[in-house]
This record gives structure tokens, sequence and C-alpha cells, in this order.
């Protein structure tokens, strides 16, 4: 069995020096790659850890760690590992941008005030911190988890949802919206407001809607792991 289990979040560059990325820190993703890991382990044969710059990978002889940068970076990855190997299931944990840098400018460029003689300088390694006025224009990036399943059918997807302060009905539907867009198997629903140093509320949702409850990162870890082994040998 192989799985890939990507964590943390993405980075988009600025330049060289500077990035936008996320608060993600990766680790639920790092507790569910350790359970699979510790309890079935003699089962796969390799886990693919795709995780963000700032996020701990597991350390296991099963596991592949690879380093991901950006949503392209991501996309290219999982495409690459999709379609070159026979990838069983797919956790889907990372924290991927909604939005990718286009464009960096300045506000009097924008404005037509720009003085001729003296342009702001944007090219180059690093962008001049004596410009005053930068702006960051960005696009919305593509969303990575509706190509999971169009590049390998067969593979079993578990997608992630996260929300902040809304009811819990709005959490479940929106998590069960989720699953039917991208043909998710499972999704892992959660809200920012239930999560904290020692607790993390999270419903993992089925395909009938059914869900299983979870309190605490290590508990929602060996769920996930427990239902992707049981649909996988069933």
């Amino acid at each position: 069995m192989k799985i890939i289990i990507t964590a943390g979040g993405t980075s988009e560059r600025i330049d060289d020096v500077r990035m936008i990325t996320n608060s993600s820190t990766g680790r639920l993703g790092y507790a569910i790659g350790r359970a699979f890991a510790d309890k079935y382990g003699g089962r796969i044969e390799k886990i693919y850890y795709l995780h963000g710059l700032r996020a701990a990978y597991v350390e296991s002889s099963i596991v592949e760690p690879i380093a991901i940068e950006g949503v392209a970076d991501l996309q290219r990855q999982l495409e690459r590992l999709l379609t070159e190997e026979k990838i069983d299931a797919v956790i889907h944990a990372m924290a991927v941008s909604d939005y990718i840098v286009n464009e960096v400018t300045t506000l009097d460029r924008l404005r037509g005030t720009e003085d001729p003689e003296n342009p702001a300088e944007l090219s180059g390694n690093k962008i001049s911190s004596d410009i005053d006025d930068l702006v960051i224009h960005m696009k919305r990036s593509p969303k990575v988890i509706n190509m999971i399943k169009k590049a390998s059918p067969q593979t079993l997807l578990m997608g992630f949802k996260l929300l902040s302060g809304v009811p819990h009905e709005e959490l479940i539907d929106v998590g069960y919206r989720l699953m039917e867009k991208n043909d998710c198997d499972f999704v892992l629903a959660n809200d920012l407001k239930k999560i904290g140093k020692d607790f993390h509320r999270g419903y993992l949702i089925h395909r009938d809607k059914t869900y299983d409850i979870m309190e605490t990162n290590e508990e929602i870890a060996d769920m996930i792991a427990r239902r992707v082994m049981e649909r996988s040998f069933s």
C-alpha cells in the first residue's frame, strides 16, 4: 500500500527573501503520519509525506519526505506521484494558499503618479525596502484537491475543511459539500474556535453524512488512519 499525506502550509514568493504564507503548523498532518507509520507500518510500503517548509516531517523507514513551497510545487508533485505510482490513498491535510502572487507594483505606479526620473526598482532578487507603498496583486490559486481524483480515480481521498466560529450544522454541511464537489471518500471538518493546545474537536464525515467525533489531534489521527485502512482492506 502506498499513501500520500500533505501537511503544513504552502508559501508564495514575493521575491527571493519574502513569502506570504499561513499559520498552519502541520501538527495534525504530523500526527496522522505518525499514526499510519506506528500502527500500520507493516502493511504500508511507502508514505509520501509532502510537507510545508516550516512543518516537521515524520521520520520512518517507510516515509519519504518531500518539501513543498508553493501551490504550483504541490500540484506538480501530486501529479507526478499520482501518474507514476499506484497510490491507494491521499490524506490532503495541507493548508493550501487560496491566493498566489501575480504581480508586485506600487500605489504611485497604479495611480500614474510615479516620478519617471526615480521609478521604484521592483526587479532583481530582492525588492528594495525603501519603497513606501508596495502593492502585491494576488490571484486565486487552482484548487489542488479538485485534480486528485481526476488524476487517479481509484485513489481514496481524504479532504479537510476548516471554518471559524460557525454553527455545527453549517460546519457539517460545508464539509459535505466539499466531499461532493471533489469526490472525497471522507472529509475532516473542524472549527478554528474549537482548536487549542490540548484539544481539537473534529468531525470525520462519511459518504452517508454520518460522522465520527474526536477531541484531540491524536484521536483524529488514529480515526483517520483506521478508516483509511478499513476501507482499503475491506
